[in-house]
């Protein structure tokens, strides 16, 4: 394999991991669905420093499916969000990787399946126009799973963590980044990356940003680890014609259309 590809998998690889590793997976835990460790020791938590990036912004999700006993209870009384779960995270490379890169790189790795929620979001296999979500598209016939775009786009004003989506959220980090750094002359990267669930909405949110525009002159790279099947083929189409980049391990499953 060669060396610099081998070390970028690496790389994005452990980031995506690391999604799992900072998760508190303790029902004991005050902090049950979130995350372990504060976002500016986040890296540094994960022996992660010398990858030479800064966490700018956690990301948090929700899934508004109502069925009795399917949530996974802490038992603390007063959970820090009843509602929310941390998904994800954006950071952007130090001045140093920069140098090395020969670019700012904005890095995005959402987390993949650990709720009962989550699972079920898994099998919402059905497909659905992406634009009913309030997604751009030019061509009415792009199509994507229905639980991923729903966990992607959905939002519970009550709650202080997922009052804003996932999309919302991770759509108003890059573009606060890209305007910054492009605003300075820096040449600018996006590359996400995520595992199982986490794959499939890295896709979805490259997607998003190209076709909204917010990537600017600044490419789109895709680490796809184990991901299934997003869209169909005209969300296929469309992602190439945008110009996204997607590297793939993938698993595949039937998707009706």
């Amino acid at each position: 394999m060669d060396p610099l590809l081998r070390s970028e998998l690496i790389r994005y690889g452990e980031m995506a991991q690391s999604c799992y590793d900072a998760f508190d997976y303790d029902p004991f835990s005050y902090y049950f669905g979130g995350c372990r460790f504060p976002r500016r020791a986040f890296l540094d938590s994960l022996h992660l420093t010398r990858h030479g990036y800064d966490v700018t912004r956690y990301l948090y999700a929700t899934a508004n499916i109502r069925l009795p006993n399917f949530f996974t209870k802490s038992r603390w009384p007063n959970l820090w969000s009843p509602k929310a779960n941390w998904i994800g995270y954006v950071a952007v490379s130090d001045d140093e990787t920069s140098r090395v890169l020969g670019r700012r790189d904005i890095a995005i790795a959402w987390r993949g399946t650990v709720t009962r929620l989550e699972w079920l979001a898994d099998l919402m296999n059905y497909l659905k126009p992406v634009d009913g979500k309030k997604i751009p598209s030019r061509d009415p016939r792009v199509k994507v799973q229905s639980g991923f775009v729903d966990l992607y786009t959905e939002k519970d004003d009550s709650c202080h963590f997922c009052k804003y989506s996932a999309r919302e959220q991770v759509l108003t980090e890059v573009k606060r980044l890209t305007e910054k750094y492009d605003g300075a002359g820096e040449e600018v990267s996006i590359t996400i990356t995520g595992h199982s669930l986490g794959s499939a909405l890295a896709t979805l949110s490259a997607y998003d940003i190209a076709e909204t525009g917010l990537n600017l002159p600044a490419p789109i790279c895709v680490f796809s680890f184990s991901g299934p099947r997003v869209g169909n083929v005209r969300f296929k189409e469309r992602l190439d014609f945008l110009g996204v980049k997607v590297l793939s391990r993938a698993v595949t499953r039937p998707v009706s259309v």
